[in-house]
């Protein structure tokens, strides 16, 4: 089998292009601007309707930290039973506490309302104080798998601690990397790594059609690109 492509799709549109286009996997969220959070109802709905390949769904009730108070918490377990309801393949969560350690007691609920959906630890990790003892706890806790940039801006720059993590634990768990990938570095970092997943969101800019424009207003918007997952998927291969 060869590497397994996740694409992190925004919309509806980034979901078609994914299914189109190679993905064999979906992250769906919404706000890209603040790196994801969990996709509206509607959204969810319309996506397990359209959608035939496996999806995860964001749960993140917010954008900044991933320190969470109590009625952000009652949002995220909310949340949770939606996508159970909704019968998703899997879920991307994270939570840390205020001195960058994995919030394991949080963690565990959140695991146990998934029932039987899977679930990726997402880039909360890459805030963690300690990724070493942080991925043990992570892959401890029964998830499915780790998305990382290595602790640093990028896949690029993270690469050497990607490849370690998953040296040392990727008989225990999936190890994704994921941030900056593009179809120029996708196949040198998987390589580099010894990783079977990747993840990628594939953007481009897609201008507005309104004929009536107002230039104080920003109307264009982000969504995955068909010809940037085509390509991604190609140098994969």
């Amino acid at each position: 089998m060869g590497i397994i492509l996740e694409i992190a799709a925004n919309s509806i549109n980034s979901c078609m292009a994914a299914q189109q286009n190679g993905a064999d996997r979906i992250e769906l969220f919404e706000n890209l601007p603040e790196g994801g959070c969990t996709p509206s109802y509607g959204m969810l709905q319309l996506v397990k309707e359209k959608i035939n390949i496996p999806v995860y769904a964001m749960i993140r009730p917010r954008g900044g930290d991933f320190l969470y108070n109590d009625d952000e918490f009652e949002i995220m377990q909310r949340d949770v039973e939606i996508c159970r309801q909704l019968n998703y393949k899997g879920i991307v969560f994270g939570m840390l506490d205020a001195d960058g350690n994995v919030d394991t007691e949080r963690c565990k609920a959140l695991l146990a309302l998934a029932g039987d959906m899977k679930a990726t630890f997402h880039r909360a990790f890459d805030r963690a104080k300690d990724l070493n003892k942080s991925a043990a706890q992570i892959a401890g806790l029964g998830f499915e798998r780790i998305l990382t940039s290595g602790g640093e801006a990028d896949v690029v720059k993270g690469k050497e601690v990607i490849r370690s993590l998953h040296q040392q634990l990727g008989k225990d768990i999936t190890i994704m990397p994921g941030c900056g990938v593009t179809a120029d570095n996708a196949k040198m970092i998987t390589d580099y790594c010894g990783v079977a997943e990747i993840h990628a969101t594939a953007k481009g800019l897609v201008p507005s059609a309104m004929q009536f424009k107002k230039p104080e207003f920003a109307d264009s918007r982000y969504e995955s690109e068909a010809k940037a997952i085509a390509a991604i998927r190609t140098a994969l291969l």
